[in-house]
């Protein structure tokens, strides 16, 4: 995967995960306004949401599942822009930004936006290993054998 279509896929995959995170929030901010009533909870402390149990609660759960599911997606997406990153990376002969995108995205995991600020460098700065790839060896022509004459 070179470094052009690694850019698109992560792009993609950033969007597709935003888009999901904003019609998930939207709905669950929509079903807790219109969906239903707060009420006292019984033992005093706070409120309990009681939904009403109708179609534009329906659609609301509808929508905060396909929201989850698309920035689900976006994720994967995102995943796979990263190991092609990594394959990319690989194939050059410094392995500083293979290295750079593995301990960032692994940290990413502890720190939250490590792995994104990485990926982020890689795009802007990082080389494309495509033109490092080694040239394939053309077929040696090989010669039959001559065979004996036969009687």
């Amino acid at each position: 995967m070179n470094k052009s279509t690694v850019t698109k896929t992560w792009i993609a995959g950033l969007v597709l995960l935003a888009l999901g995170l904003i019609v998930a929030g939207v709905s669950v901010g929509l079903m807790l306004a219109y969906g239903g009533t707060f009420t006292a909870a019984p033992n005093g402390d706070g409120y309990d949401f009681v939904p009403r149990y109708d179609a534009f609660f329906g659609t609301t759960v509808f929508l905060i599942v396909v929201g989850g599911i698309a920035a689900g997606v976006g994720g994967l997406v995102q995943l796979a822009a990263w190991i092609g990153a990594l394959v990319n990376t690989y194939q050059v002969p410094d392995k500083t930004w293979f290295a750079v995108l593995l301990v960032g995205a692994l940290l990413g995991f502890a720190f939250g936006l490590v792995g994104f600020a990485a990926m982020v460098a890689y795009l802007v700065a990082g080389p494309d290993g495509m033109t490092y790839a080694r040239p394939r060896m053309p077929a040696q022509p090989s010669n039959p054998p001559t065979l004996a004459p036969t009687s």
